[in-house]
């Protein structure tokens, strides 16, 4: 069993993911940690456990845009006072993303790497440990061969399917161009951290957020790290903001390795907050799920698309992987806000109508709980 928190994040990502270890243990990861100005849904989240259970196994920043990272880079700074330890960071800053001699990264990343370096915190361990001297291990596909898979506590198990190679080269040129915008000297981490002391409200990078049919072209989107979550039987796809065809690409090397035409999960929680840009059937006919976990409040760019709905319920109402027919079946789509740009998916009739359920928060701050 899996169990998932869409924390409320506005229109960003913070879910916060727990799966049963040996006997009353629980392991958790946190998968973004969302803008700055609902970090504090995070910060409480945090203080709800008993001071000796606050523990993450894996903390994800999955790209570098500011309604996922800013949190991450607020939690780090909070997480000795919350007594929260975590075992490893999951992140592609600039050291993953160039050569030695190469060119550094965006203001956020270097703020971040800059803190995790300061703080000694393990990063990107669970893919190798670094020679002396080198840079941890990107979180990226090889070009050939298995994907990789970390072995997690309690006998989760996560299989990356994406970003490659190719699109953490996109995102390097993109950091580059970013820090000579914001006259930023790159590669100091003492600088990086004064700059962060005097930015409380943490201005985030400007992404290149599409709508309607068009793809998404956003560089740090694209180069989001997107993961199959497994334990006990149970499948999760975390996707962060990725982009349809990197995903999909992904995923098909993934059924390479399983075999089938289709990857079944008891999950998926869509990527970019329900974006049309990203929620493409590239990415949908690729997967075998009737659950959809849409994280957004809608606020800045009215997420979720129609269009991206359409296609989660059209897709839910394929046959099986293993061709049963789907016509008793419901898709589900779980918000964890009831909002102007949810609330059109409450309707009754509609629902039955099109066969699916919605699933939203009991209360405007309480975020969504689901067991996957």
């Amino acid at each position: 069993m899996i169990t998932v928190e869409m924390l409320p994040a506005a229109h960003g990502d913070a879910l916060w993911i727990e799966w049963p270890g040996k006997g009353s243990n629980v392991h958790r990861m946190l998968v973004d940690a969302g803008p700055s100005p609902t970090y504090e849904a995070v910060f409480e989240r945090v203080k709800k456990l008993p001071p000796r259970s606050r523990h993450l196994d894996v903390l994800v920043a999955t790209h570098v845009d500011a309604d996922h990272i800013e949190g991450v880079i607020r939690l780090l700074q909070d997480h000795v006072a919350l007594k929260l330890t975590i075992d490893d960071v999951w992140f592609n800053g600039w050291p993953q993303i160039s050569e030695p001699a190469g060119l550094l990264g965006a203001d956020q990343g270097e703020m971040l790497q800059a803190l995790i370096g300061s703080q000694q915190l393990s990063w990107n361990a669970a893919f190798g440990r670094p020679a002396p001297g080198k840079a941890p291990h990107a979180v990226c596909l090889r070009a050939q061969g298995a994907l990789p898979a970390v072995d997690l506590p309690g006998g989760a198990r996560a299989t990356l399917v994406g970003p490659g190679r190719p699109e953490l080269n996109k995102l390097l040129k993109e950091w580059d161009r970013v820090l000579r915008n914001l006259g930023v000297t790159p590669g100091k981490p003492d600088e990086a951290l004064d700059r962060l002391a005097h930015r409380k409200g943490l201005s985030g990078l400007a992404a290149d957020l599409l709508g309607g049919e068009r793809l998404d072209a956003s560089v740090p989107n694209g180069s989001s790290i997107a993961f199959l979550l497994e334990h006990d039987g149970h499948r999760l796809l975390l996707t962060g903001d990725g982009h349809g065809k990197v995903l999909a690409r992904g995923v098909d090397r993934l059924l390479k390795q399983l075999g089938g035409t289709r990857l079944a999960v008891d999950a998926l929680k869509v990527p970019h907050h329900g974006s049309a840009a990203n929620v493409t059937d590239d990415l949908l006919t690729r997967l075998d799920t009737r659950r959809f976990l849409v994280s957004t409040n809608g606020d800045k760019f009215n997420h979720p698309d129609a269009a991206a709905i359409d296609r989660m319920l059209a897709a839910a109402a394929r046959p099986d992987a293993e061709g049963r027919d789907a016509d008793a079946a419901q898709a589900e789509l779980v918000f964890n806000y009831r909002s102007r740009t949810t609330e059109p998916w409450a309707d009754a009739a509609q629902q039955r109508e099109r066969r699916y359920t919605a699933v939203y928060p009991e209360t405007a701050a309480a975020g969504t709980t689901v067991e996957v």
